[in-house]
């Protein structure tokens, strides 16, 4: 049988590979004005997204530095005998009351939140100024704050934080049932990631305030109940139940720090 050979010219002409890379050359050379503009235009663009991303980082640690700062000052020591500078002591700031000290970090949460805008370091810095604005008595510009997180979509640690603080701060305006609906959320919620025991604990502070001792009691149990044997919460549950029981109120127990 014999065999029948092809010239590399043949061979070529059927080669589909070879077919599309003459077909693209082509192509170039009839084009080669638009395509050389539309590959300034990708590396104009790519240009532009690495500056715009360089501008949002060097936005955020501006912020950053900023929230910082107000946190250092929402905690900072209080002193009559401090200086005008707050620093004028180290590294630490002192001021000169409680005041000052809470307008100063107001200023700077007030900055973070619009630098950050709705991300997860902006919820922080309004959950912050919001407890800030509380303690100057500044109670619409608070709630209006803490809200504006509580009930937000997507809310995650900081959120539930704003609830508690809510929590607190309804029962203070008279507004009970509010503070109520808020706990008992917060600890039927799987997604709520803020200890439950400490929940009930303030929940039944509220209900305690309100005359619903019974109920406080209850509440303390349920959280007991769910609590580890040996977690770190146990015995102070315990110890709450015990205090109630005994007529000692809720509220004579050491006072909770604020979470951040």
């Amino acid at each position: 049988m014999g065999t029948t050979k092809l010239t590399r010219k043949e061979i070529l002409s059927d080669d589909p590979v070879r077919e599309n890379i003459l077909r693209l050359i082509g192509l170039f050379q009839a084009n080669r004005t638009k395509i050389g503009v539309a590959a300034i235009a990708v590396i104009v663009i790519a240009l532009g997204f690495w500056a715009w991303s360089h501008y949002l980082d060097n936005r955020a640690e501006a912020a950053g530095t900023i929230l910082g700062r107000g946190m250092e000052f929402f905690s900072a020591s209080v002193s009559p005998d401090a200086e005008d500078d707050t620093y004028a002591e180290g590294g630490t700031p002192v001021f000169k009351s409680e005041e000052d000290k809470y307008q100063a970090a107001e200023k700077e949460f007030s900055a973070a939140a619009v630098s950050f805008g709705a991300g997860e370091s902006g919820k922080t810095a309004r959950y912050y100024l919001g407890l800030a604005q509380i303690k100057l008595g500044k109670k619409d510009e608070a709630k209006k704050n803490l809200e504006s997180i509580a009930f937000s979509s997507g809310s995650r640690t900081v959120g539930f934080l704003a609830k508690k603080a809510l929590a607190d701060f309804y029962a203070d305006s008279g507004n009970v049932k509010g503070a109520e609906d808020l706990l008992r959320g917060m600890i039927k919620d799987a997604k709520c990631d803020l200890p439950k025991e400490d929940i009930g604990m303030q929940l039944a502070g509220i209900l305690v305030a309100d005359g619903r001792k019974d109920e406080a009691i209850r509440v303390l149990r349920e959280a007991s109940e769910a609590s580890p044997v040996f977690g770190f919460f146990n015995q102070q549950l315990q110890t709450e139940i015990e205090k109630l029981q005994k007529g000692v109120p809720v509220e004579d127990a050491p006072p909770e720090e604020i979470q951040p």
